[in-house]
């Protein structure tokens, strides 16, 4: 037991799973025979199946030739072709029957040593027809109506090859009703004038003994013949299930071949598929045999091989389970371990095992996630403390200048005037210095703080003189929003001493505020001198001002970014000689983010 519990080296343990591997490659030389014989099997079948089609090509060219010339001489006939028009044109009882006689020995004459032709029809241009019955019985009615024929394809497919010999399948004979599949039809248009002959097509109806045969010899197979015709339509089909439409998948694959094979899917089943173009003709003979038959004895000799491989895989795998185990355990925990800490949970619980170097290694990662933690935790209060300071040093910087100014200014009015101006902006500066420093906190409404600017305008056109004025346009829906402190003083007062500086006409500044979705947009517009683009870029990096509260527009700039993010901040757009347009943007606040931190 000593030998389990001791720390391997990983290469140890390799080395014996690799003497047990030998039985893979035994495996896989099996499979590969197998395969081998299998390609071998197919191609021996694949030939001996072309020389059958060859064969039968043969015998079906041989056939379809006899067809045709018997056809073709019955058409050429001058004295056939001249008692089929005088049956037609005899008018006596006497000439008709006379006429009836001579023309039906004239075709037993052709026909005899032909018993699968069933009947023969000479059609006529003005209407009628003459029938023959053949010379042997079928059990087959053809007496087929002579203008429902004149209305079929195949009678004005016959019209337009004047001369010449059609062929046509079951697929085509569409007026003969009979459940024998092995029925062909033959037509011709004679070539005669119409004052010698009176016949416009001559159709023969044939049952195809070479086709009944080579589907017999088919019948205990459960492989089928396909016969096409130039043209594509299916002369002969010896399928057992037609519902499966074998025929349509192979015909389509087939078309453009003079021949060879392929494998298809039909409904689930593996089929392969041959096919020969016969010599003669433009006739398809296709062979089709479900792949499964054809494979039958490979299949028996590939699960014998993959019994016996099997037995000694699953050996192998009882062998190398206890071993592959004491690697991919811990490597697997290990793995998981990692991706926990890799969304974000630093919290390990990693149970040490395996090998020498896993176990070295998950001992590794554990201290390693444990100091991650510590230096994790230092970070985020040293960033806290940072945070907190920037924020407190932005909004504690005060600046001594406007207020001494303030004060001069009050001096000089209550030397020249001891009047209501004096009060109001003595007032005015006390609720403006108020509001500023005696009130808890960092956030303040919108409408406390349009107040506050109120005051401090007051005290500015009292400083100035009535050189500019300030219109408001503010959304009702956003006046009890909560904004930080100061943010909008600074960038007013930048308008009025900077902007409207050495301006002789009257300054006006737009303060408007409104939603955009989810948050809050406040625009301050106003027609001074405006700047260039780097005085704008000096604007928001500039952070040593004189104003008010000594917040610059940088210092507003900054503070909207720590406590909301870089998607908030100002954006100013100005241009020489038009005036200057600073962008606000904020996050929509309808509750006081102090109260709710302290909550």
């Amino acid at each position: 037991m000593r030998i389990f519990k001791k720390r391997w080296p990983i290469t140890s343990i390799l080395y014996v799973m690799f003497f047990f591997v030998i039985v893979m490659p035994i495996v896989l030389v099996a499979f590969l025979s197998l395969r081998a014989y299998t390609d071998i099997l197919l191609s021996n079948i694949t030939s001996r199946t072309m020389q059958t089609l060859e064969q039968v090509s043969y015998s079906i060219d041989q056939e379809k030739s006899r067809y045709i010339r018997t056809v073709a001489a019955i058409a050429s006939d001058n004295n056939l072709i001249s008692l089929a028009t005088s049956y037609h044109r005899s008018t006596q009882s006497k000439d008709l029957f006379n006429s009836s006689i001579q023309l039906e020995n004239q075709l037993k004459n052709y026909l005899h040593d032909m018993p699968d032709v069933v009947s023969a029809m000479f059609v006529y241009r003005d209407g009628g027809a003459y029938y023959f019955e053949g010379t042997h019985f079928h059990n087959i009615n053809t007496r087929i109506n002579e203008n429902l024929l004149k209305s079929t394809d195949l009678y004005q497919k016959t019209l337009q090859n004047q001369g010449r010999v059609l062929l046509f399948g079951t697929e085509e004979n569409v007026l003969i009703e009979s459940n024998d599949k092995y029925i062909l039809s033959a037509a011709i248009a004679p070539q005669y004038e119409r004052s010698f002959s009176d016949v416009e097509m001559i159709y023969f109806v044939i049952q195809a003994k070479t086709f009944e045969n080579l589907a017999e010899s088919t019948s205990n197979q459960d492989g089928s013949f396909i016969i096409l015709d130039g043209s594509g339509n299916i002369m002969l089909d010896t399928s057992k299930d037609k519902s499966k439409n074998i025929e349509k998948q192979t015909i389509e694959q087939a078309r453009n071949k003079k021949s060879g094979n392929f494998e298809t899917m039909v409904y689930d089943e593996k089929m392969f598929v041959t096919f020969l173009t016969m010599e003669r003709t433009e006739w398809k003979i296709i062979y089709i045999t479900p792949y499964e038959q054809m494979t039958a004895q490979v299949r028996e000799i590939y699960k014998l091989v993959m019994n016996v491989s099997a037995a000694g895989l699953i050996i192998f795998l009882i062998v190398s389970f206890f071993l592959v185990r004491s690697i991919v355990g811990p490597i697997k925990s290990l793995i998981f371990q990692m991706n926990k800490m890799k969304s974000g949970s630093f919290h390990v619980d990693l149970e040490l095992a395996g090998p020498l170097e896993i176990y070295s290694l998950g001992k590794t990662f554990q201290n390693m996630t444990v100091r991650i933690q510590e230096l994790i935790i230092e970070r985020q209060e040293q960033e806290k403390l940072k945070t907190r300071a920037e924020i407190d040093a932005l909004q504690s910087q005060i600046n001594p200048h406007f207020l001494v100014n303030t004060l001069n200014a009050i001096k000089i009015m209550a030397m020249l005037s001891k009047a209501t101006n004096l009060v109001e902006m003595t007032d005015s500066l006390i609720k403006l210095l108020s509001s500023t420093f005696h009130r808890g906190g960092s956030y303040i409404q919108v409408m406390d703080e349009m107040q506050s600017l109120e005051k401090y305008i007051h005290i500015m056109k009292v400083r100035y003189g009535d050189r500019f004025k300030v219109e408001y346009d503010i959304d009702d829906g956003v006046t009890n929003t909560y904004v930080l402190k100061l943010l909008l003083q600074p960038i007013l007062e930048n308008a009025i001493i900077h902007g409207f500086y050495g301006k002789e006409a009257m300054g006006i500044v737009k303060i408007t505020s409104r939603k955009n979705n989810d948050q809050l947009i406040i625009t301050i517009t106003d027609n001074g001198k405006g700047m260039e683009q780097r005085t704008m870029e000096a604007l928001l990096h500039e952070k040593k001002v004189e104003s008010l509260c000594g917040i610059g527009i940088a210092n507003v700039n900054d503070r909207i970014r720590l406590n909301y993010g870089e998607p908030y901040g100002l954006k100013i757009n100005s241009e020489l000689g038009v005036g200057t347009e600073v962008i606000v943007i904020l996050p929509l606040l309808s509750n006081d983010p102090d109260h709710s931190q302290a909550s």
